[in-house]
């Protein structure tokens, strides 16, 4: 099975939860290509089994940067007519959508339209979409935001407990595929 990682982050939380799922699928899986989302990313996603794809939440939305790379990808996979009308399903192909939210308004709520928008890539590939996978992370720009939201005082998180969910999360797709591929 080959995985792919490809994750942006701007302030190092959605950075720390892509490198604990790295970590976690190290030795499960054979061959893993861990990438930090750059504009010059070029990726073929259909070469991988296993996708995690992620983001930091930034107004509802994965990244700018990330959102047009992706909808340059689709755009060149249709054009290729890799995309085909009822998007089938690829047997063993999966993915999983995850990211970081500070949600300092109206919490996890705002970070939901994100993971939606990563998971209808993958499903439009042809990718089975596991799980979406939603880790509080402190807000960067303003001490403010941290304590006084919805959340409570969310300073230092992705912590080690978010860290931990995170890691037994990606134990069980594993442990999930591994059956599946008996």
């Amino acid at each position: 099975m080959k995985g792919l990682i490809l994750y942006d982050s701007i302030g190092g939380n959605t950075e720390k939860v892509a490198q604990r799922i790295h970590d976690t699928l190290k030795g499960p899986i054979n061959e893993i290509d861990f990438i930090k989302f750059t504009p010059r990313v070029d990726v073929d996603f259909f070469r991988y089994d296993l996708i995690f794809l992620g983001s930091p939440v930034i107004y509802w939305l994965p990244t700018k940067q990330m959102m047009n790379y992706i909808k340059n990808r689709l755009r060149s996979y249709n054009d290729q007519g890799k995309i085909r009308p009822s998007s089938p399903l690829i047997p063993g192909k999966y993915g999983i959508c995850f990211c970081t939210y500070a949600g300092p308004h109206i919490g996890e709520t705002e970070a939901l339209p994100m993971t939606m928008w990563l998971r209808s890539f993958l499903g439009h590939l042809g990718y089975t979409v596991l799980d979406q996978w939603h880790i509080v992370g402190q807000f960067h720009d303003d001490t403010d935001m941290n304590i006084q939201g919805r959340m409570g005082n969310i300073l230092g998180r992705p912590n080690s407990r978010d860290l931990l969910e995170v890691e037994n999360r990606t134990r069980g797709v594993i442990a999930s595929l591994s059956e599946l591929m008996k």
